[in-house]
């Protein structure tokens, strides 16, 4: 009984932080002044969360039915990751990795991503259209 109110509370958490998240966050897409392009295989882009930092900030990724980006946290520090476009909030503690699917009906364009438990970790997500 007691596993499934922690449970449910985890959920009541988590759908509040996210609808938090997007009434509070600004629609505008950031886009870097200088991107620093980051070669991954695009069958695998990867970012890692430490603490206090997203390693690459840019990722530039392909788009393609089933792609998935991979966060890992190297961190010592549990991290939340958000992506508000693709309506994606999950928390990811220290030695986990998880794979966040891109939406393949998602136009190319910047997206923002952030840790909504530490201020101030953010980067950008390019995606790119798929080759023809």
């Amino acid at each position: 009984m007691l596993r499934r109110l922690a449970f449910l509370f985890v959920l009541i958490f988590l759908l509040g932080t996210a609808a938090w998240v997007e009434a509070t966050i600004d629609k505008r897409v950031h886009i870097p002044k200088i991107p620093k392009l980051v070669d991954q295989r695009p069958e695998a882009p990867k970012l890692v969360a430490r603490d206090n930092y997203y390693s690459p900030k840019y990722l530039q990724v392909k788009v393609f039915a089933g792609n998935t980006i991979l966060l890992e946290n190297k961190g010592t520090n549990t991290h939340g990751f958000v992506i508000p476009a693709f309506s994606h909030v999950s928390i990811i503690k220290p030695g986990e990795t998880e794979k966040i699917a891109v939406p393949p009906q998602k136009a190319a364009g910047y997206y923002d991503f952030f840790c909504h438990l530490h201020p101030g970790m953010r980067g950008t997500i390019q995606v790119l259209s798929s080759p023809t």
